[in-house]
C-alpha cells in the first residue's frame, strides 16, 4: 500500500476526500490529515508518505510553498485546485497531477493509478519548477515529456514541430534532436494552443509557427527553418492564413 496524508484548511474537503480514498482507493493508507502547511510539514517528517493530496489557496502559506520546507522531494504531489482552465492546461504539461473541486470519483481513481506508475521515479521538484514557471504569466513556456528513461524538460521555444506516427508522436526539435512520446497528437493539439504559437496545419502535424519560413502559394505546404516540409490540409487551409495574417499584425 502507498501512504499518503491529505492536506486542506477545509474540514468537509479533507473528510470527503478521505472517504473517497477509503471506499475507492484500497490501495491506499492515509497515514495522517493536515489543515495547513507547518502541520504537513511535521507529518511528512515523522511518517514519510508516498504521496500528499495537497490544497493549493490556504491561509499563511500556500501549497506551494510546502516545498521549501524540505531539501530533497520523496513523496509524489497531488493538487486538489478550483483554479482556472488555463492553470490546469499547466498542470497537464508539466505533468503535475491535479483534482479539480469538487472532487470526482472518476477523476480521483485516475490520478492513484498514474500515483502508483510514477512514484518511484517522480522528478516531483523539477516538475513543480515546471509548473510554477508556465503559472507565472499564465502563458504556457514549458513542458514535461514522458520517456521509457524518464522525464525531458523543454523549452517551447525549443519545438519545431510535432509529427504524428500511429499513435505515438515525433517531436523535432531546434537543434536537430528528436524525440519519439507514447502520446499522440491529439494530446499535445489539447496542451499547445494558437495561444502558444502552435497550429494544428495537418492531421499529421503540429507546428510552432514562430518557425515557419516559407508558405507556398498554393497554400498546402510550410517550409520550417530546418526546411522539413510541412502539409497544410484542404479544411485547415483557411483557418490558418486568417491565423498567420493576424500573427504578422501582432
Amino acid at each position: 500500500m502507498l501512504k499518503v496524508i491529505i492536506v486542506d484548511d477545509e474540514a468537509k474537503a479533507r473528510r470527503i476526500l478521505e472517504r473517497f480514498i477509503i471506499e475507492y482507493c484500497p490501495q491506499l493508507e492515509i497515514v495522517a490529515m493536515a489543515e495547513d502547511v507547518p502541520q504537513a510539514v511535521k507529518a511528512i517528517q515523522k511518517l514519510q508518505p508516498d504521496a500528499v493530496f495537497l490544497d493549493i489557496e490556504m491561509p499563511g502559506y500556500n501549497g506551494f510553498q510546502l516545498l521549501d520546507f524540505f531539501e530533497e522531494i520523496d513523496f509524489e504531489i497531488i493538487f486538489t485546485t478550483a483554479y482556472s482552465e488555463f492553470a490546469l492546461r499547466a498542470f497537464q504539461v508539466s505533468a503535475i497531477d491535479y483534482l479539480l473541486k469538487p472532487i470526482q470519483i472518476d477523476q480521483l481513481t485516475a490520478a492513484v493509478q498514474k500515483l502508483e506508475k510514477i512514484h518511484a521515479n517522480s522528478l516531483i521538484r523539477e516538475r513543480l519548477a515546471t509548473l510554477q514557471k508556465n503559472l507565472e504569466d499564465y502563458k504556457i513556456k514549458k513542458i514535461v515529456i514522458p520517456l521509457s528513461e524518464g522525464s525531458l524538460f523543454v523549452e517551447l521555444k525549443d519545438i519545431l514541430y510535432l509529427k504524428a506516427e500511429g499513435s505515438y508522436a515525433n517531436i523535432f526539435f531546434k537543434d536537430g534532436n528528436k524525440v519519439i512520446v507514447s502520446k499522440n497528437l491529439k494530446d499535445y493539439e489539447d496542451q499547445l494552443t494558437i495561444e502558444e504559437g502552435f497550429f494544428r496545419t495537418h492531421r499529421s502535424f503540429l507546428v510552432n509557427t514562430d518557425y515557419i519560413k516559407h508558405i507556398s502559394s498554393d497554400s498546402s505546404e510550410a517550409t520550417m527553418v530546418n526546411d522539413a516540409i510541412i502539409n497544410i490540409s484542404r479544411e485547415r487551409k483557411q483557418e490558418f492564413a486568417i491565423y498567420m495574417k493576424q500573427k504578422q499584425l501582432d
